[in-house]
């Protein structure tokens, strides 16, 4: 009786590894069907906020609820989907757009060391009269039924409408139209603005409460100054974030602390990062300052926060295109201010690599950081230079010269103590 029972179960295992491994080797394929780079330039990010601001004044003033569209390029879309897919599953992807449905194709590398390959998502987005219905899903070679499909982006969608991160900004979306030309988003705006507005944040809420620890922090010691360096703003969040990494992750505490930072220097409400905080300070803050200059640590300080909360590609993409705005608003293209953005993504990087990476860095900032330790040498990189006299100068943005250039701050940026 044991020996048939103990035959039983082998026989059940072995079939249970059997269906795994057909399972596996169905929907693993040894090259990616989608494979394409993730590039994010300056126009991507000057289309989407053209697009962005035609509806944020309207929106922001406007305390009844309101119908509206917003209308992207389906380039634009294709490049933020490639995006996300590379920055949360190391992947790729691509959209296609066409009369009231799309095709959407992912590739995700397998992460374990057994087993390589690739995962290939293949499926149709249905227009509605909602949002979109996903069709014909096929992984690797296993094609998913509707009804399942259906089953799952139900579930899925009711999961952001209860979870109290996304379902704010989910219950806004009413319907997504394609068309080969655009994407539109039609929403329901719920009213309110300005100082009595509704927010809502893309933050957890235990985000949330690390940033409010890390901004009540400066908000609360410095009150009485005029005038504060970078590296006295960074010292202490940084040293508080060393403390509560003993406990968490590293990364985490670091990219709350830089985010509390970017808020504090640039004189913005929390609130709009954590709707219920209600204890903004009403003494006036401080300048803060890098290297004597502001404006570097502003540069500084939003690229390293884009950085710690997305990646170095976005970082550098707006970076460059906020210099090339002041070209031609009047302000000029300031090369400094470039070296002040490529300084704040490195550091962003380090700051949120990994665990040893960023207690390595809490370190570097508590024992040893001084502005002229953020900041690579500047005062020979030209700034300040018109539409004009930047073409006569560089040309354009893939000229010998401009390369050569960015070739020189990179070089000085990588020689910053606080970078391998």
């Amino acid at each position: 009786m044991v020996h048939k029972l103990l035959r039983l179960m082998t026989t059940c295992l072995l079939l249970i590894l059997l269906v795994l491994g057909l399972f596996l080797f169905l929907i693993v394929d040894q090259k990616p069907h989608t494979d394409r780079l993730t590039r994010v330039t300056h126009e991507h990010i000057e289309r989407l906020k053209q697009t962005f601001d035609h509806h944020r004044h309207n929106l922001q003033n406007n305390r009844k609820k309101q119908h509206g569209t917003l209308s992207l390029n389906p380039e634009d879309v294709n490049v933020a989907i490639n995006y996300l897919a590379k920055h949360f599953v190391r992947g790729q992807a691509r959209i296609h757009t066409a009369n009231r449905s799309a095709s959407l194709q992912v590739s995700i590398p397998l992460a374990a060391q057994i087993i390589t390959g690739y995962i290939n998502l293949k499926a149709t987005l249905i227009e509605t009269e909602a949002l979109p219905q996903l069709r014909s899903v096929t992984l690797g070679r296993i094609p998913i039924p509707d009804f399942l499909s259906k089953f799952l982006v139900t579930h899925f969608i009711q999961w952001l409408h209860n979870h109290p991160t996304f379902n704010s900004s989910i219950k806004i979306i009413q319907q997504v139209q394609m068309t080969p030309q655009t994407l539109t988003i039609r929403y329901l705006w719920q009213g309110g603005s300005g100082e009595s507005g509704n927010y809502f944040s893309v933050l957890s809420k235990s985000e949330q409460n690390r940033v409010s620890r890390y901004y009540n922090l400066l908000t609360h010691n410095n009150q009485q100054l005029t005038v504060q360096t970078l590296s006295q703003v960074l010292f202490p969040v940084m040293r508080m974030a060393a403390k509560f990494s003993k406990n968490n992750p590293a990364p985490q505490e670091n990219r709350a602390a830089i985010l509390a930072a970017t808020f504090y220097i640039m004189g913005l409400p929390l609130k709009y990062l954590v709707p219920e905080y209600i204890k903004e300070s009403v003494v006036r803050r401080p300048t803060v300052t890098l290297d004597g200059r502001q404006d570097f640590a502003q540069h500084f300080i939003i690229s390293a926060a884009i950085t710690a909360y997305a990646d170095t590609i976005l970082s550098d993409a707006i970076g460059l295109y906020k210099e090339i705005e002041d070209k031609r608003s009047g302000s000029g293209f300031s090369f400094n201010d470039i070296a002040a953005d490529r300084a704040g993504t490195r550091f962003g990087a380090h700051a949120t690599a990994s665990h040893p990476k960023a207690t390595q860095l809490q370190q570097w900032v508590i024992q040893e950081i001084d502005d002229k330790k953020l900041m690579p040498e500047w005062a020979d990189l030209p700034e300040s230079l018109s539409k004009t006299a930047f073409m006569q100068q560089y040309g354009n943005l893939n000229s010998p010269a401009y390369h050569a250039m960015m070739g020189t701050i990179e070089q000085r940026v990588a020689a910053l103590p606080f970078i391998d």
